[in-house]
């Protein structure tokens, strides 16, 4: 007997919550890091609560769900640097997250009506962003990190870190659907409306107020000159050594690309190895590479630069070729009376395994009389894609005859608890040599000059395969060079010299730990309740 498929409409979601739910994973999508439209970041919240607390929808969080998925996989492609099964692994677990978050803001706006509930959402979101923060990825996927277009917003991280701007945004997703949800009761409406209002306005007007004035004016600046040598000649040659075919590698190729997965294979032998018989075009590129360094440092010298930095490991060298490398940069240093931070990879040789940590991922700081100021070694490899051994959490803070001036590397910057050391210790410039590409740019330079705004520093950030920028306390870019522009990557900043203290750099996560306390009192009062009724009830 043949059974006909019958389409029963109520199973389904019906076009208004369609296009809610859908409107709010295109506008996730759209304040992600590959677009970063910030307007967006305050839609997509609003969607997703509209959906889950007010449509009456069969399997709603089924179809939620759904939807989280796709957001998040299209949020991360070509964005994290991971092999596509990673990345879709990693998007079920942030969906369930999400779904998680939105569950349970579902079950406690049931509970409570006032406006006081409206809280509850932002404070888990809150609490989720911190403890991602924690555990992996630091604050990469914070929502904070879309409101660089909003400068006088983002002032407000000088007192509360980025967790006060996420609040807002997720505060105002709340109050708007609270306001839906209780529009018959206009008195409460317009005083829950006007307290909202009151504190976005406040913090407008602290933001407008402290971006627009300059508490550095008038302090010594120096220039400072950020190089890059892009890398695709070395990688083009060593692959021909190896396969004897030629490759081109496109500036904006994905980081996930067929291309560069095949160029990994020749890099495996020659890392091995070291063979530079085998591999004689790739190491003399490679050769060239570190000289080409220091022709462009001579040109930055010659053109006034006080203080060069290279991009993150973009000298390259074996082991063996370290001492020469680094007395080299010191010889530069001496000769032209600059600062000079050298940021290189030191490659150990031999057999590659799971685990293996073979890369000396560092930079070398060296003073104008030729000496060595400092080692430092990248405190947060990117996960699953860096094998090099991490640093030891420390930033240091150098005395120099342009301020205090303190290292650190790409990827360190996305860890505002971390970084905080940059205030505590009063640094007037962080140096952070960096790399990119294409996708995450200029998304991720961003990020970082959210943690000179925290800790009340200037922040130069030289990036190869993406945006580099020197910006001061407040977040604003005095100079930049983008990678993907034709020309030599050279590029200069005159940068004020101070520091400005911050409420950040002193009650560090204080509002981010407030959420976390707000949302376990609620979520744990609320299930002692839930349990002593059932409890009563059987």
């Amino acid at each position: 007997m043949k059974h006909k498929f019958s389409f029963d409409k109520n199973n389904y979601p019906d076009p208004l919550s369609i296009l809610i739910l859908l409107s709010g994973v295109f506008s996730a999508i759209l304040a992600s890091p590959k677009w970063s439209m910030s307007i967006f970041a305050w839609i997509a919240p609003a969607c997703f609560l509209y959906y889950v607390r007010v449509e009456p929808v069969k399997r709603k969080f089924l179809w939620a769900l759904f939807a989280f998925f796709i957001m998040h996989v299209a949020s991360s492609y070509e964005v994290a640097p991971f092999p596509i099964p990673v990345l879709v692994i990693m998007a079920l677990i942030e969906s369930l997250k999400t779904l998680v978050l939105y569950g349970v803001d579902k079950w406690i706006s049931s509970k409570y009506r006032g406006f006081a509930a409206t809280l509850f959402f932002p404070a888990t979101a809150v609490t989720l962003e911190y403890m991602n923060s924690l555990i992996g990825g630091g604050v990469w996927w914070s929502i904070a990190n879309s409101q660089f277009g909003f400068p006088w917003l983002i002032q407000l991280s000088s007192i509360t870190g980025v967790w006060g701007i996420s609040f807002l945004i997720y505060w105002f997703a709340s109050v708007l659907i609270w306001s839906i949800q209780n529009r018959s009761q206009r008195s409460s409406i317009k005083k829950g409306v006007l307290v909202y209002g009151s504190i976005l306005f406040a913090t407008l007007v602290f933001g407008a107020v402290r971006y627009n004035m300059n508490s550095l004016k008038g302090n010594q600046s120096v220039k400072i000159a950020g190089i890059s040598v892009p890398l695709f000649d070395f990688l083009e040659n060593l692959y021909r050594d190896y396969s004897g075919k030629s490759i081109t590698i496109e500036p904006k190729t994905s980081i996930s690309s067929g291309v560069l997965q095949e160029v990994n294979r020749a890099q495996i032998p020659f890392i091995e190895s070291a063979d530079t018989l085998k591999f004689k075009n790739g190491y003399r590129s490679m050769l060239q590479l570190n000289d080409s360094l220091f022709s462009l440092s001579k040109q930055a010298a010659n053109r006034g630069a006080k203080i060069i930095l290279w991009s993150e490991a973009n000298a390259f060298a074996f082991r063996f070729n370290e001492k020469a490398l680094i007395s080299k940069g010191k010889d530069f240093a001496f000769q032209n009376k600059v600062y000079l931070m050298m940021a290189m990879a030191i490659i150990d040789t031999g057999r590659i395994y799971f685990g293996k940590k073979f890369i000396e991922n560092k930079t070398v700081f060296i003073g104008p009389d030729g000496e060595i100021l400092n080692v430092f070694h990248k405190n947060n490899p990117v996960p699953m894609v860096e094998n090099s051994k991490p640093g030891d959490g420390k930033i240091p803070v150098i005395q120099t005859a342009f301020g205090r001036i303190s290292p650190s590397i790409c990827y360190d910057a996305d860890f505002p608890t971390q970084m905080r050391q940059i205030g505590k210790n009063k640094t007037d410039i962080l140096l952070l040599p960096s790399g990119d590409w294409y996708s995450i740019s200029p998304f991720h330079t961003r990020m970082a000059i959210f943690r000179g705004i925290e800790n009340g520093t200037a922040v130069v950030r030289q990036a190869s395969g993406g945006l580099s920028v020197a910006s001061d306390y407040r977040g604003r870019v005095s100079a930049s060079l983008d990678f993907y522009k034709e020309g030599t990557k050279l590029w200069f900043a005159d940068v004020e010299v101070g520091h400005v203290a911050t409420l950040y750099s002193k009650i560090g996560n204080l509002v981010a730990c407030m959420c976390i306390v707000f949302t376990i009192s609620i979520l744990g009062l609320n299930s002692f309740s839930w349990i002593r009724r059932k409890f009563v009830r059987d």
